[in-house]
């Protein structure tokens, strides 16, 4: 009986250990918290523009760390939380206004502007609340960067 009564004891504790994990996965974080190093290891950004329907996307590259730190100081305000029904990545529309953020072991973290969806190189994804991702700026930003200097 006193077995049993440990038995039952444990799991209610395992249970109560598994509720308050998956409580903390789907609370509000900071970008910068879902970022695989630190905003400081990122090293090249990598653009992405809607394709028409038979050509691959356009694509440019920027390396410039003095626009990453501004990417990074406007990201710094975005709150997100985990999707809790994650899609398949192939199921996911990439044909859109991306943005990857990639650091020097090439770990990434895709933004999909028009979706508000944060997507990590594991495939968890995140979407954006409370509208803290300004569409408008991301996509004034894309442009400059991609306008010859």
């Amino acid at each position: 009986m006193k077995l049993r009564a440990l038995l039952l004891t444990c799991l209610l504790i395992g249970g109560v250990y598994a509720m308050i994990q998956s409580i903390e996965e789907f609370q509000v974080k900071g970008f910068h918290e879902i970022l695989p190093g630190s905003a400081a290891s990122v090293d090249q950004l990598v653009f992405t523009s809607p394709a028409s329907v038979s050509s691959a996307p356009p694509a440019w590259t920027v390396t410039d760390k003095e626009e990453i730190g501004r990417l990074m100081t406007f990201l710094q305000t975005v709150e997100v939380r985990k999707v809790d029904t994650q899609q398949a990545l192939h199921d996911l529309d990439f044909n859109q206004f991306t943005i990857t953020l990639e650091d020097s072991g090439r770990s990434r973290i895709t933004i999909l502007a028009d979706d508000h969806l944060i997507v990590t190189e594991e495939g968890e994804q995140f979407t954006v609340v409370d509208e803290t991702l300004d569409v408008n700026w991301l996509l004034r930003f894309m442009i400059s960067n991609q306008l010859p200097r």
